[in-house]
């Protein structure tokens, strides 16, 4: 009598997820980032010439987005980096990223599309889509997966977006100043809300990817060409601006609740665990009782 062997359980996941791992990819960023620097680069400048969009965005985010695409697929973790299993059912939270969007088309006609050669916004676009990947997969994609083995999502939201935001102080070592960075890493940290709630609402990473490029084209077109003397144009700079960190304000709130919400069933867990079953207070058939009192006793 033969019997079929049972089949050998296979593993999801080549890598088990893991905070360290999860984090590994932040760290490495950094460290290359740091070691990359030079505090006498002017950083204003970046992606203002056709030279700089190709030095600074194009070949250095683009091996950046290889080697992490690379790294993702030796973990065997792009299903679990770049899929959420569940999309979020709060439908107003999609006004965050949709509003942002909205800031991205405003912009577009603020650039001077002829202040610099066209293929110059076609290699901006090319080095944003890299930024879009590289930094996505990181930050909403590999980072995620591991907080999410040791923290509940609300700290996911909050830790991933306070990491993304400080990996924006890189930027003194490459010439910003400190000031400017200090708000470029506040304004990173809500963008980052935003991004998390287009993951969590389209269930992928791929809203984040193209709604984190438009952001970056525009802003970057925008700077590279405006012209510093039309007060006109400065303003209409300054109030999208302002538009843009009202949305953001919103995309805190929205991430924050998104994260809130799915803890429910965790938080009512551990405020029940301790309450004994119905059944404990059971008084068992066997158990003597004491008698009913009548008149005639």
């Amino acid at each position: 009598m033969t019997s079929a062997a049972a089949p050998s359980r296979r593993r999801r996941w080549p890598v088990p997820p893991s905070l360290l791992v999860g984090l590994a990819p932040l760290v490495l960023f950094a460290a290359v980032s740091a070691w990359r620097a030079r505090p006498s680069d002017d950083y204003p400048s970046l992606g203002q010439t056709v030279d700089s969009v190709v030095r600074s965005l194009v070949i250095p985010e683009g091996i950046a987005a290889v080697v992490l695409c690379l790294i993702v697929t030796g973990l065997g973790w792009w299903r679990i980096a770049t899929v959420d299993r569940t999309r979020s059912t709060l439908r107003w939270t999609t006004l965050a990223p949709i509003l942002i969007a909205v800031v991205c088309l405003v912009r577009l006609p603020l650039v001077d599309w002829g202040a610099l050669p066209s293929h110059y916004f076609l290699l901006l676009a090319v080095g944003v889509l890299f930024v879009g990947v590289f930094e996505e997969l990181m930050t909403r994609g590999v980072l995620l997966v591991g907080l999410r083995r040791r923290l509940p999502e609300f700290g996911v939201w909050a830790v991933s977006c306070v990491l993304f935001g400080l990996l924006h102080l890189l930027n003194v070592l490459a010439g910003a100043g400190l000031g400017p960075t200090l708000i470029q890493v506040v304004f990173a940290a809500s963008f980052g809300s935003t991004l998390y709630v287009a993951r969590r609402v389209t269930g992928n990473l791929l809203a984040p990817v193209l709604l984190h490029a438009f952001w970056d084209f525009g802003s970057i077109g925008v700077s590279a060409t405006v012209d510093v003397s039309d007060l006109s144009k400065l303003t209409l700079v300054g109030v999208v601006g302002l538009l843009a960190f009202a949305v953001l304000a919103l995309g805190i709130v929205a991430g924050g609740v998104i994260a809130w919400r799915d803890d429910r069933p965790r938080r009512l867990a551990r405020r029940w665990r301790t309450v004994p079953p119905m059944g404990a207070f059971a008084v068992p058939g066997s158990e003597p009782r004491l008698e009913a009192v009548t008149a005639d006793g």
